[in-house]
C-alpha cells in the first residue's frame, strides 16, 4: 500500500469516530438510558438535542441540564446514615432507605401510583445488592 493510501485511510477513520453517549432520564422510557449527543449548543442555541437509544425518540435539554452533576452512587452511602424502610412512612425521591429483610441499602429513584387500595403509593427503590425493587408506602390497616 503507498504512503498516499495510508493517509487517505487513517484520515477516513479519524472523521468516522463512535458517536458521543450520555447516560440521561429519558421522558418517554422513564428511566435513565443512553443517549446519543446529535446536536450540541452553541453561543446563540442553549439546547442540546439528544436521541435515546432505547425508545428511539429525540429531545432537547438545556445547557444546565445537559451539565447537571449525577446522583451519588449507591455504594458510597452508609448504612448508618439511612432511614429504616416502613411501610407506614412516605418516602420521596433521592431519600435513602434500609431494607432490613433484605440486609440492604437503597435509594428512591421514581414514585409510582398506588398498587393497593390501602396505600398511597410505591417508590421505586435501587438497592446496591438487590436491584432495583418497587415498594409500597403510606400503608393504612383496613
Amino acid at each position: 500500500m503507498t504512503k498516499a493510501k495510508s493517509k487517505a485511510k487513517r484520515s477516513k477513520e479519524k472523521r468516522m469516530t463512535k458517536p458521543r453517549r450520555r447516560h440521561k432520564y429519558c421522558p418517554v422510557c422513564k428511566a435513565v438510558v443512553p443517549m446519543s449527543v446529535i446536536r450540541k449548543a452553541e453561543d446563540d442555541d442553549d439546547l442540546y438535542w439528544l436521541h435515546c437509544t432505547e425508545c428511539d425518540n429525540s429531545f432537547a435539554l438545556t445547557r444546565q441540564q445537559f451539565h447537571r452533576k449525577k446522583r451519588p452512587r449507591i455504594s458510597a452511602i452508609r448504612k448508618d446514615r439511612a432511614r429504616i424502610y416502613r411501610t407506614k412512612q412516605t418516602y420521596s425521591v433521592g431519600d435513602v432507605i434500609y431494607h432490613r429483610k433484605l440486609n440492604d441499602v437503597g435509594m428512591v429513584m421514581d414514585k409510582a401510583a398506588a398498587p393497593l387500595k390501602s396505600c398511597s403509593g410505591a417508590i421505586v427503590v435501587s438497592f446496591e445488592e438487590s436491584g432495583q425493587k418497587m415498594l409500597i408506602e403510606g400503608y393504612t390497616a383496613a
